[in-house]
């Protein structure tokens, strides 16, 4: 056998090795429900009426948009407060722009569309919600709010990274990396991952808060198997890169410290705490490496375990053995 065919073997072998969890993830949904999902653009409504007849134009959209004007229509006060909101220069500036940004909401509503369908097919118990979206005011620390019927999206926190309003405020730049509009349908799973399938058991150890993180991550790749792990994850493509090339001597670490068992909450801030970087590895590691190590315990053990499907890994609750089930050991 030639060598360039033995080096091309071992190529495929690890190559799919690597890419087993995505290939169980990444099926058809063509055939699924929900048929199509629908964004009503509350913000866009409420930003175009007529703020010389606002109270009548107010009832005209009130049964499309309950869920935002459930007041008395017929009290002054409800209606001063809102005409000081659209009328508010700095939030007509953000629709304006939220408008450019998003002059249609097609490819928005395709992305929601496959992300439910397999939300659906994983967890057909599930509620599927409303989905809206507003005008916010740069509400980045909760760009999406949700209930167990109704996801809202704040437009104006997926500007780009690069928006200057987000600069003006001092958005730190490590969260205006994520307020792309190629996060919004991740962060949309993020926040429905919280209230309906989040259990709300304690973490006592520094395991038992990756096996959790890991869950949620596995959760938003089996809803968006074709995103980018590095939009996945909330970091850069350098951060990713590091992350990869030091899994194995971060999990050494993990190990030779015995931190897994620990219970401590400096080390808990250390390891899930957000910020711009992992100040105890590198200036080029991302912050949260506890969350990325859970992520790649539980990627792990459901390619060790492909009997199990996303609903079961939700509910399984012994940390030590998931652990010992993905047979997790990077190489150094």
């Amino acid at each position: 056998m030639k060598p360039s065919l033995i080096i091309l073997i071992v190529f495929v072998i690890i190559s799919s090795c690597t890419q087993t969890h995505k290939g169980s993830l990444n099926f058809s949904v063509n055939s699924l429900d929900p048929k199509n999902i629908t964004i009503k653009r509350y913000g866009k409504a409420l930003f175009e009426l007529d703020t010389t007849q606002l109270q009548q134009a107010l009832i005209g959209i009130q049964p499309d948009f309950y869920h935002f004007l459930d007041a008395n229509l017929f009290d002054s006060s409800n209606i001063l407060k809102i005409h000081n909101f659209v009328t508010d220069t700095q939030l007509r500036k953000l629709y304006q722009r939220s408008l450019q940004i998003f002059p249609v909401l097609t490819q928005t509503e395709t992305d929601l569309t496959q992300a439910f369908r397999r939300f659906h097919y994983h967890l057909p118990m599930n509620t599927i919600p409303e989905i809206y979206t507003y005008i916010s005011g740069v509400q980045f620390e909760a760009p999406v709010l949700t209930d167990e019927k109704v996801v809202v999206i704040a437009l104006d926190c997926y500007l780009g990274k690069d928006e200057l309003i987000y600069k003006r405020m001092g958005i730190p730049n490590y969260i205006a990396e994520r307020m792309t509009p190629q996060h919004l349908v991740n962060d949309v799973f993020k926040s429905l991952y919280s209230v309906q399938i989040a259990k709300e058991n304690q973490s006592l150890t520094i395991l038992d808060e990756m096996i959790k993180a890991g869950k949620l991550y596995y959760f938003l790749e089996a809803m968006q198997p074709d995103i980018a792990d590095n939009i996945l994850f909330g970091i850069s493509e350098n951060q990713l890169k590091w992350l990869k090339k030091h899994e194995g001597d971060v999990w050494a670490m993990l190990i030779s410290q015995q931190v897994l068992y620990a219970s401590d909450f400096q080390l808990f801030r250390k390891l899930f705490g957000d910020g711009p970087f992992s100040q105890d590895f590198s200036s080029e590691a991302p912050a949260r490496i506890g969350e990325w190590v859970g992520w790649q315990i539980i990627r792990h053990y459901m390619e060790n375990k492909p009997e199990t499907s996303l609903s079961d890994l939700i509910i399984l609750s012994d940390s030590q053995d998931i652990l010992s089930g993905s047979f997790y050991k990077p190489r150094k």
